[in-house]
C-alpha cells in the first residue's frame, strides 16, 4: 500500500477529529486559514456532517459518533426547503449515510422528504431544476447550474427506497437538458445555461464563476463528471456513462503537468489552483473507473489525488484538510484557502482508492483494517 495514501488519510482522520472536538458550527470555507462557519449549512453542511460519518465508519470513535448525530440532526428541519437545488449535496451525505450506519428512521424519513422537496422544484416547461432566482445582484431565474447534477442522486435513491416511481422522469429529464445544452463537443460544461423560466426555452450558456461563458469552470467540471457518473452507476444508462467520459477526456488533456487543476482550465498558467475540483474530479474518475474498468480512470484518479497529498495537504497546526482551493474567484471568495467540500471528496476518494487497492491485495481483508489501529479518537 503506498505510504502517501495511508499519510493522506491519517492526516485527513486527524483534522476531521481535531474539528469535531472543538464544536460549534459548520465548516464552510476559511478566510486566512481559518474556518469560517454557518449556523444552518447553508449548501455545504451536509459535507462536514459527511466527513464525520466517514470518520467514524472507520475508526469507530464515539466522539466521532455523537458529532455525526449532532450535525446531522440540525440539517433534517432543511429538508423541505422549497427553493434549494442544494438538496442532495445537503441530504446525501449525512442522512442517508447517518441511516445507513445507525438505522436511525428519522434520517430515512428526511432523505426522502428532501429528494421529494427537490424533485418539486422541477420546471416541466424547460425540463429542469432551476439554480437560483434573483442572487449576486442579478436575477438567474431560468438558470440550470451544472452542480445540479450531482443533487440527482438523492432522488434516485429516494425511488430506490420507496418514493414515487414518477420522480425519476425529474432526473432523467434534467440530467437529458443539461446534455443537450451544458456539455459541449470538447466534452467541457458551462457553469450555468439560461432558459427562458415561462416556456423553457434555451436561451444560452453563462457562468457564475467560471472565467467567462465559454470558459471551463474546474469544479464544474468535476460536478458534471462524478454527476454523470453516479447517474450512470444508479440508472444504468449509457448516455450518462458516454457523458462522463467526455468530460474525462476534456480533463485529462487540460490537466496542468502538476496534476491540480486550474480554478478554470481556460484560465492562464500563473493562475490560481482549485484543489476541491481535483478532489471531486478524483471521485468521479473512479466512480468511471467502477463502470468501466479501465485503468485509464484509476491512474490518473491515481495521479490527481498523490499530487494533492503531496502538495495541498494543510499543515498539521490547521483546521483545514486541503489548502490551495478556489471557492469563487471572479466575487472575491475563498482564493487559495480550504473548502468543506474539498475536504469531504478528498477523504472520500482516498478511502475509495484505498479500498481498491486492499482489494487487489489478496492478503488484505478488510480493506480498512489498517486504518482503525492508528490516530483512532
Amino acid at each position: 500500500m503506498n505510504d502517501w495514501l495511508i499519510g493522506g488519510i491519517e492526516a485527513a482522520f486527524d483534522k476531521v477529529c481535531a474539528q469535531a472536538s472543538r464544536g460549534g458550527d459548520f465548516p464552510h470555507i476559511t478566510q486566512g486559514g481559518t474556518w469560517c462557519t454557518t449556523r444552518d449549512g447553508v449548501w455545504t453542511g451536509g459535507f462536514w456532517a459527511g466527513l464525520l460519518w466517514l470518520g467514524y465508519e472507520v475508526k469507530k470513535s464515539d466522539a466521532l459518533l455523537t458529532a455525526a448525530i449532532s450535525f446531522t440532526e440540525r440539517l433534517l428541519p432543511r429538508a423541505a426547503d422549497s427553493v434549494n437545488h442544494d438538496l442532495g449535496f445537503m441530504f446525501y451525505p449525512s442522512a442517508i449515510q447517518g441511516w445507513r450506519l445507525t438505522g436511525d428512521q428519522r434520517y430515512f424519513d428526511a432523505a426522502l422528504t428532501a429528494a421529494e422537496s427537490l424533485a418539486a422544484q422541477f420546471n416541466p416547461q424547460g425540463g429542469f431544476i432551476p439554480g437560483w432566482g434573483f442572487f449576486g445582484g442579478k436575477d438567474w431565474s431560468g438558470s440550470v447550474l451544472i452542480d445540479t447534477l450531482m443533487n440527482l442522486p438523492l432522488i434516485v435513491w429516494a425511488v430506490q427506497h420507496g418514493a414515487d416511481a414518477r420522480l425519476l422522469d425529474v432526473v432523467h429529464r434534467h440530467a437529458k437538458t443539461a446534455l443537450a445544452n451544458h456539455q459541449r463537443a470538447d466534452g467541457s460544461v458551462f457553469h450555468v445555461y439560461k432558459f427562458d423560466p415561462a416556456n423553457g426555452t434555451p436561451i444560452a450558456g453563462d457562468t457564475y464563476q467560471g472565467l467567462d461563458a465559454a470558459s471551463a469552470w474546474s469544479r464544474g467540471q468535476g460536478w458534471a463528471l462524478a454527476g454523470f457518473a453516479m447517474l450512470a452507476d444508479m440508472t444504468g444508462s449509457q448516455e450518462y456513462l458516454a457523458a462522463a467520459q467526455r468530460v474525462a477526456g476534456y480533463v485529462e488533456k487540460h490537466l496542468p503537468e502538476d496534476g491540480i487543476p486550474l480554478w478554470d482550465y481556460r484560465a492562464d498558467d500563473a493562475s490560481p489552483k482549485d484543489s476541491s475540483a481535483g478532489a471531486i474530479t478524483a471521485y468521479g474518475l473512479i466512480r468511471l473507473w467502477k463502470l468501466t474498468s479501465s485503468t485509464r480512470y484509476l491512474d490518473l484518479a491515481e495521479t490527481m489525488l498523490e499530487a494533492l497529498t503531496a502538495h495541498c495537504l494543510a499543515r498539521p497546526d490547521s483546521a483545514p484538510i486541503l489548502v490551495h482551493a478556489t471557492a469563487d474567484l471572479p466575487h472575491g471568495l475563498g482564493i487559495d484557502e480550504s473548502t468543506i467540500y474539498g475536504d469531504f471528496y478528498f477523504l472520500k476518494s482516498l478511502l475509495a482508492l484505498h479500498g481498491i487497492k486492499g482489494r487487489r491485495d489478496p492478503d488484505k481483508g478488510d480493506t480498512h483494517g489498517s486504518l482503525v489501529q492508528t490516530s483512532n479518537r
